[in-house]
């Protein structure tokens, strides 16, 4: 496989990681409302995202600075899995918070490990602004698309 199609792999992986971080702030008041809580308490999902990855993704990208890259990305990916799952099977705000903290944290980890992933796979023509899309391209994507879908 064509380092361009790992670099495009990796910009997809962010892309639904990124997805799964936006999408929440449009279908706040359904979660309210499934959940039996107020808007202003489901919003406080968003406020636990965004504090796990400010504090959180350093502290683990560093825990995890020794890992192998590859491997450390498919222990991301398994653990956004794991927080699909919890959130899915989430019937209260307490379990879906623990859904949050996991996805954050697998996605912190995630666009770090991918972004430097991605920066030594371009080839060094490549790395002034001409590569392939990155992992960051894909969060204003992920809006895009969030807005296209009417989230």
């Amino acid at each position: 496989m064509s380092n361009t199609w790992k670099i495009i792999l990796l910009a997809l992986g962010g892309f639904l990681i990124g997805t799964s971080e936006l999408i929440i702030a449009g279908i706040l008041d359904v979660i309210a409302s499934d959940l039996h809580v107020s808007v202003a308490l489901a919003g406080q999902l968003v406020t636990i995202f965004a504090l796990v990855i400010a504090i959180g993704a350093p502290i683990l990208v560093a825990v995890t600075s020794r890992m192998e890259r590859k491997k450390l990305l498919i222990y991301t990916l398994l653990v956004f899995i794991l927080g699909n799952l919890i959130s899915f099977v989430s019937t209260g705000i307490e379990l879906m918070m623990v859904s949050r903290v996991v996805l954050a944290a697998s996605m912190g980890v995630y666009l770090v490990v991918s972004l430097a992933i991605a920066s030594n796979l371009a080839t060094p023509e490549n790395k002034e602004g001409r590569s392939p899309p990155s992992s960051w391209d894909s969060v204003p994507l992920s809006c895009s698309g969030c807005r296209l879908a009417g989230w």
